[in-house]
């Protein structure tokens, strides 16, 4: 359950004419009714954000929802709220936040959140919202190029609200990008990228290659593009094996550290020491390395410090 899978296969057994388990309808109705707190959600902080003239990229969750799975947008889980700014429009997104009976949190062993991490998390009785000044950093402090990406987002539409959606390939480098800092942790997250490779059938692979190396991601967007299809099946476009390619020892390595039995599991990816060593092991460059074990014994220390 974990996984974030129970809605999706109570609905292919109920299909097939199978019985549903009981533990699995339980879950899937949890996770629909989840979705649907997560909607209004979604759209409370959208209305917030417009009143102080801000119009947030919305990352994962409802927005990403309603377009990979149309038919059934509760059944993909999500957790909180992701939405990128600009980093001049956090003043007015936190005025609006505040306005919904949000809170500022901490993130642990951070010191300077805005020179360290890429979001700051506002939490309260309505959820969890992540509001993101830059899309994304980690893997030793690698960032992708941000004013580029907000130049390359397009204005869209989500249930009356105008919206900005990442560019396609944008997108999949940070879906990626994201499952892989996480070690893995939900299947669900692979399902993510399954079903962008048939909503955006033309991604530019060289193009999202030449980004992902500058940017310092290209191992953990090759290590998830490995994963997609040991795990899942998936046929990977040629394009996309030309574009990131992988030594025969590397996909060894990643076989048994991101197994099937080991992603279903999770213990690696759920513990915070095997999964920090995880990524660890995706860092692009030792240079990165050992930024990494800096960064990460700062935190360590002063989390701590901190107790």
């Amino acid at each position: 359950m974990r996984h974030g899978l129970a809605a999706w296969v109570a609905d292919e057994l109920s299909v097939a004419g199978k019985p549903v388990p009981a533990a699995i309808t339980s879950a899937a109705r949890a996770q629909v009714a989840n979705g649907v707190k997560l909607k209004r959600l979604t759209l409370a902080v959208t209305d917030g954000l417009a009143a102080e003239g801000v119009i947030p990229v919305l990352l994962k969750g409802y927005g990403l929802a309603t377009r990979l799975f149309p038919g059934q947008p509760f059944a993909r889980p999500a957790s909180d709220v992701d939405v990128l700014v600009l980093p001049e429009e956090v003043p007015p997104a936190e005025a609006a936040l505040s306005k919904l009976g949000l809170r500022l949190s901490s993130v642990p062993g951070v010191e300077d959140i805005f020179e360290e991490h890429h979001h700051r998390p506002w939490s309260g009785p309505p959820g969890l919202v992540e509001l993101h000044f830059r899309l994304f950093s980690g893997f030793g402090g690698a960032v992708f190029d941000d004013r580029q990406i907000r130049a390359r987002t397009t204005l869209g539409m989500l249930d009356g609200r105008q919206v900005r959606w990442l560019a396609p390939e944008d997108e999949f480098l940070y879906l990626a990008t994201h499952v892989a800092n996480h070690a893995f942790l939900r299947i669900s997250w692979l399902v993510d990228l399954a079903r962008y490779l048939d909503f955006a059938p033309r991604l530019d692979w060289a193009l999202m290659a030449e980004r992902a190396f500058t940017s310092g991601f290209a191992v953990p967007v090759t290590a998830a593009l490995d994963s997609l299809e040991r795990l899942l099946e998936v046929s990977i476009p040629r394009a996309a094996r030309a574009a990131f390619p992988t030594s025969r020892l590397r996909r060894r390595v990643d076989a048994r550290l991101f197994s099937g039995e080991r992603i279903v599991d999770a213990r690696w990816s759920n513990a915070p020491l095997s999964s920090f060593l995880l990524r660890l092991y995706l860092v692009d460059s030792p240079g990165q390395g050992a930024r990494y074990l800096l960064d990460g014994a700062k935190r360590y220390l002063r989390q701590r410090r901190g107790g």
